[in-house]
């Protein structure tokens, strides 16, 4: 087993808070998007629209749901993890996560929300992007530190040919 699987006292409970954090970002993100629906008529046809930045984080709710479930696939089932892959997931999840907080921040603006939920569901659902984009990078550098250490399950090391008998 190499290092990346056999940090399960780390990566299990990192993980698992990452799956309840996608979940309520989930609720939060579509709670904002039902809420923040724009329609209009426009010749005859109605057009509908939302904010691109809850769109997106809506995403990578979603996405981060798929990539946890592959995760914890791997850490039981290890011979189907790649630690380069599983690297490359998490790198690219948490610049997901990094633009979508961002997104959201600037979206509701600095000012206050006062007694309007769905602009607080919006702002609570940046602050959980913020700790979600953490969480992917706490666990990206993990991933990426096995990755790159040299240990693999065949005892062969990273950019070095495996020795045959």
């Amino acid at each position: 087993m190499d290092k990346f699987h056999s940090n399960n006292k780390v990566l299990l409970p990192l993980r698992g808070v990452a799956v309840l954090f996608a979940i309520i970002e989930l609720g939060l993100t579509a709670y904002g998007v039902s809420a923040y629906d724009f329609c209009e008529i426009f010749e005859g046809y109605q057009y509908c629209q939302t904010f691109g930045s809850l769109n997106f984080v809506l995403f990578a709710s979603l996405w981060s749901l798929l990539l946890l479930a592959y995760l914890f696939a791997t850490l039981r089932f290890g011979r189907f993890s790649h630690p380069i892959a599983s690297f490359v997931l998490l790198l690219v999840t948490s610049l997901f996560w990094f633009s979508g907080f961002i997104a959201l921040a600037v979206a509701i603006g600095g000012s206050s929300c006062g007694p309007n939920r769905s602009c607080q569901a919006i702002a609570a659902a940046s602050a959980f992007g913020a700790f979600l984009w953490l969480i992917f990078l706490v666990d990206a550098i993990f991933a990426g530190m096995a990755a790159f250490s040299g240990s693999r399950t065949s005892g062969q090391t990273f950019g070095q040919p495996m020795q045959t008998a």
